[in-house]
């Protein structure tokens, strides 16, 4: 407690301060004005009027809850911890439950609150809807009712607000009005229809009501009340006959009915009987054409029914309605063939997808791909119409198979497309109604996932291919990039723009953009958040920056050269659009608003294309290329970016610029160290490039060979290639030449070099790689860099050379296949599903581990290449000078807890195979290696050695034992 006598915010304050000694008044004060409104208190009210969350030996854990919650909103195991504990609270107070004081309030709003701030990020949590009905329910019971008080008072403000309440919830989540009547706004109905006890409360709430508006009508009371009730099971049925505990519901409307003549005697109401008889009738046939557990006995039960009414019209009954039960029992035993109410774990809290950052995030990976993959089942199985219903309920059924499955995952954009994907093309309604429950379907799932771009983006193609309106598609991206402006977001609206508005509309856009969006680079430009001054200057430096005058000419400026390309003429239509984006920038400010996302690449790229080819203007396009590289220098890296740009430049015939572009863009990525498979893409560019440059002057072919020698030298290079042999550097290739071991390879570097020696060695593989990058020979993936599988066995990709051409090139697939980790009967059957690692990728994975400079080394390959038992220790202990020239010997210290995992792990219980006994062993005679007399394929481990280790390590606990 602070010296003001107020208590710290716990929920949605900062840290806790709080000691646990600390006293805090019981009855904090609490905001009334929400008292006002029929919807859930949002917000957790703070301080917790409990004593005990304060202070006492549970208060930590209390506030660890709250905590967590705090930082994290989609913390599951923190909302559950701090729901257990809010039950608890409503289990104590509920004998107090109607004391009208300050206390009791604060206590049951504090509940609220608590449940209507997690069913604010869970909107779909059935389990947590049906606790607060209960809680609303017995907070607006009168005397004489379920949870009333016990002695009779006046209806309170909080017990009518508990009833509108109450009236809210049901037509939120169930999509139906107190009365029984459907909400007309809301298309799709409620999504939490599935839930058997939401209706049965339901039922509960109707029954209330019917009692209440009946008890001045003696009379027709229990009439009135049983006509109420049967529609509010009618209603009900209509949702959960067909879930998978529908039984619950059938059984409860059977025991209603039921209950209308208890005991038949001779002075009944036979008119009810005959109602009663009649009603009994409708509700088993209709259950046993149902899936359901306990059917059987359902149908037992039917049986006696009907032969207590008539024999006669019993046996024509059941024997209409007995294949219809047959194949309902069928349909539920297939059913659960395929999927489980357990197994979809209906009533888990629908968090967003595993975030990387998550410490198990490989898990939960794999428990969200494995639990939607059964969802997905589970609507697949619904399409296939298992229950041969017509198509008007098949809809209904598969519908509802979706909103199960939008309850469980909410957060994930992809169900949403699913579901409206459904509505779209599937549905048995008008085509325009398909198209308004798709956009209804799409609407909902960007309220609840604001930040979907792709979301936005499909219920705008929805809107433009299936309404009559198809420009309406614009208001779509708009509403969404006020709301969550990104670059995506900004590439489809300009797209959308540029085919119904025009060119210079689409170019507002891209100067929109560019103010809007923020970068990740403190060097770079920031979103504009300035003066208008500001914003002048800023678009006065564009407008001119990428233009240089010279003899009257417009110039433009790449790697700061001076080659000439457009006109002064060029560019009068992007000065006009800059102009005109003044005027559009967006000035509101709305508090929901997400912040701006990164740009990216795309942006330019997409401006430029669109100049380009659809406004025919490739200087403008080009200018807009080089403004990007400009204010953004990471885009040198990209290599799609610097493709396209590239691109341009060829078809603009622009040799100058475009070998400063690709120098600057090598550059680049060398500069960074991890982007090695850019800069292979980028290297391959340069090639390409220089072969097409090639054609038209001799003088260029000496610039293609030198590009040719300095891709393969940055790509792989000695740390990679064995010069040796052309293939890849391994344990084997260590031998003993002169007074160290060192790899064959290395010594010919040496005395060579390296260019020498590879091309001499992999000439026509580096020939082979070449024709590939230009596209004359192959299917266009050879990289000196990636070792990519290709199909061996279907030679037409390489029937543009001879029979000879095609063998080799099949020989080299094969060697590229074995370096990259396959077996030779992998290589040769070439099954297209597995992806093949590149060499510096297989190193990445192996060690992960980089020399200097960011050149990978040859150490992380032969751990690569060693048994896989071998490798985590090899991981663990740096090889010695012996065995591995480029490193040092291991300290004393890795040497002893090498060796210390050696006796503690066991060995395997088979031998591996493969590998030889060393020459010294032969001469010796020691054949302690091999179990038997087969000492051809002798590299496991014998018994003798299996002995002295098992020896060792039970001499281990002895000797510990004899110390103690």
């Amino acid at each position: 407690v602070n010296v003001t006598g107020q208590a710290p915010s716990i929920l949605l304050g900062g840290e806790d301060t709080i000691e646990e000694d600390e006293a805090m008044p019981l009855a904090p004060s609490v905001d009334t004005s929400v008292e006002t409104s029929d919807e859930l208190i949002s917000k957790i009210i703070a301080p917790s009027p409990y004593s005990h969350h304060i202070s006492g030996p549970t208060s930590s854990r209390f506030r660890n809850a709250l905590n967590r919650i705090n930082s994290n909103s989609f913390d599951v195991e923190a909302w559950q911890a701090l729901m257990t504990e809010t039950n608890t609270c409503w289990r104590s107070i509920q004998p107090v439950l109607h004391n009208n004081d300050a206390d009791t309030h604060s206590k049951l709003d504090w509940m609220e609150s608590c449940y209507g701030n997690l069913l604010h990020y869970f909107p779909y949590a059935a389990s947590y809807w049906e606790t607060i009905i209960e809680m609303l329910l017995a907070r607006s019971a009168r005397v004489g009712e379920e949870g009333g008080p016990y002695s009779e008072i006046a209806p309170t403000k909080r017990a009518r607000q508990s009833e509108a309440k109450l009236e809210r919830v049901f037509r939120d989540i169930l999509g139906i009005k107190i009365e029984g009547e459907l909400v007309d706004e809301m298309k799709l109905g409620g999504m939490c229809t599935s839930s058997v006890e939401i209706w049965l409360l339901y039922i509960r709430k109707r029954v209330r009501d019917a009692n209440r508006q009946t008890i001045s009508q003696p009379d027709e009371r229990k009439k009135s009340i049983r006509e109420i009730t049967v529609k509010a099971y009618e209603s009900a049925v209509e949702y959960t006959s067909f879930i998978h505990n529908n039984h619950i519901i059938w059984k409860h409307y059977l025991g209603y009915v039921k209950g209308w003549i208890p005991t038949p005697t001779l002075n009944q109401d036979h008119t009810l009987a005959q109602e009663q008889m009649v009603q009994l009738r409708s509700v088993y046939q209709r259950l046993v054409t149902h899936p359901m557990l306990g059917l059987d006995q359902l149908w037992q039960e039917y049986e006696l029914f009907e032969r207590g009414q008539s024999e006669a019209l019993a046996v024509a009954l059941i024997n209409e309605f007995a294949p219809k039960k047959q194949h309902a029992r069928n349909v539920y035993l297939d059913r659960n063939r395929v999927f489980t109410a357990s197994d979809l774990q209906m009533n888990r809290l629908a968090a967003p997808p595993a975030h990387i950052n998550d410490e198990d995030y490989s898990s939960k990976m794999l428990d969200e791909h494995r639990l939607l993959t059964l969802w997905k089942k589970r609507c697949a199985y619904e399409r296939t119409n298992p229950e041969r219903l017509n198509p008007e309920e098949l809809t209904h059924r598969t519908r509802q198979a979706y909103k199960d499955l939008i309850c469980a995952f909410t957060r994930h954009p992809e169900v949403w497309h699913m579901w409206s994907s459904w509505e779209l093309l599937q549905t048995a309604a008008k085509c325009s109604e398909k198209a308004e429950c798709a956009i209804a379907v799409l609407e909902l799932g960007q309220n609840l996932i604001p930040d979907c771009t792709l979301l936005a983006y499909a219920r705008a193609q929805v809107v433009e291919l299936n309404t009559s309106q198809p420009q309406d598609c614009l208001k779509v991206m708009e509403v969404f990039l006020d709301r969550c402006p990104n670059t995506l977001g900004f590439v489809l609206y300009q797209k959308m723009l540029r085919r119904y508005k025009g060119i210079n509309e689409a170019r507002v856009v891209f100067a929109k953009a560019r103010r809007v969006l923020r970068t990740g680079n403190s060097n770079e430009d920031k979103t504009s958040e300035g003066t208008a001054e500001d914003m002048k200057k800023e678009e006065d430096e564009d407008a001119t920056a990428a233009t240089t005058l010279e003899n009257g000419k417009r110039r433009m400026v790449t790697n700061r050269l001076d080659p000439s390309i457009a006109t002064s003429t060029d560019i009068s239509d992007a000065e006009k659009a800059g102009e005109e984006s003044k005027e559009h920038l967006s000035t509101k400010e709305d508090p929901d608003r997400i912040p701006p996302g990164l740009i990216t690449w795309q942006l330019y790229a997409s401006h430029a294309t669109m100049e380009h080819r659809l406004n025919h203007s490739p200087t403008i396009a080009a200018r807009v290329y080089e403004l990007g590289l400009r204010k953004h220098s990471s885009f040198l890296t990209k290599a799609p970016y610097v493709q396209r740009y590239a691109q341009l430049l060829l078809e603009l015939r622009d040799s100058e610029n475009l070998r400063a572009l690709l120098t600057r863009a090598v550059a680049a990525c060398e500069a960074d160290g991890n982007k090695a498979e850019a800069a292979a893409a980028i290297w391959d560019m340069t090639l390409r490039f220089e072969s097409i440059l090639s054609g038209a002057d001799p003088s260029n072919i000496s610039e293609l060979k030198l590009v040719e020698r300095q891709r393969h030298a940055a790509i792989l290079g000695v740390e990679i290639e064995d010069v040796s042999t052309g293939g890849l550097l391994g344990s084997a290739d260590i031998i003993q030449i002169g007074g160290q071991k060192t790899s064959l390879s290395e010594q010919l570097v040496r005395a060579e070099g390296y260019d020498i020696s590879s091309s001499i060695v992999n000439g026509m593989g580096r020939m082979v790689d070449v024709l590939e990058v230009m596209g004359l020979w192959g299917n266009d993936s050879g990289s000196a860099g990636k070792r990519k599988r290709q199909p061996m066995q279907n030679d037409e990709d390489w029937s543009a050379g001879g029979k000879s051409d095609a063998s080799y090139q099949r020989r080299l697939n094969y060697q590229k296949m074995l370096e990259s980790g396959e077996s030779a009967d992998s290589a040769l059957n070439m099954d297209t599903g597995t992806k093949i690692l590149t060499a510096r990728e297989r190193i990445q994975a192996a060690a992960g581990v980089a020399s200097q400079g960011g050149q990978l080394n040859a150490v992380a390959l032969l751990i690569q290449q060693s048994p896989e038992w071998l490798r985590p220790l090899l991981q663990l202990l740096p090889a010695s000078r012996m065995r591995m020239a480029i490193l040092g010997k291991p300290p004393p210290h890795l040497v002893e807890s090498a060796l210390s995992t050696l006796r503690s792990c066991t060995l395997p219980a088979e031998r591996p195979a493969g590998g030889s006994i060393p020459r010294k062993r032969q001469r010796e005679g020691d054949d302690s290696d091999d179990d038997g007399n087969d000492l051809s394929g002798g590299g496991g481990y014998g018994s003798q050695f299996r002995a002295r280790q098992k020896a060792r390590q039970e001499a281990i606990p002895n000797q510990q034992n004899g110390v103690q």
